[in-house]
């Protein structure tokens, strides 16, 4: 069971995911297809991301939604800030935040604090 399963084939937002993440404890699952990833996600994950610039990944999110498990993991897309037809398909399929590239990645440190419970002081 990973925290974060993500759907990312960019080398460069997969390493960026993983250092982002190494702090925080978190462990992480990247797959390849969208089955797998519904899978993965109704597994126990916190999270779930997805690269909305690959072909696959809108049946991803659907693979998510038709799931009750996965479908209850919040997920976040990102994609080049100049596709909206892409983030709107995201949306209508249930992507719970969709963010331009830049934007994901500014807010990837913040968004995976979120899923680390407050130590008790």
């Amino acid at each position: 069971m990973a925290d974060v399963v993500y759907l990312v084939q960019d080398m460069l937002f997969s390493s960026k995911i993983r250092e982002t993440a190494k702090p925080f404890g978190l462990t992480l699952q990247g797959v390849r297809d969208p089955a797998a990833l519904a899978a993965a996600a109704a597994g126990g994950a916190k999270l779930v991301i997805v690269d909305l610039r690959l072909p696959a990944a809108l049946d991803a999110l659907g693979a998510l939604g038709a799931n009750p498990a996965a479908a209850a993991v919040p997920s976040i897309g990102f994609v080049d800030h100049e596709l909206i037809d892409v983030m709107d398909a995201a949306r209508a399929r249930g992507c719970g935040q969709v963010m331009a590239k830049g934007q994901f990645s500014a807010a990837l440190p913040r968004l995976l604090a979120q899923l680390v419970p407050p130590t008790a002081a």
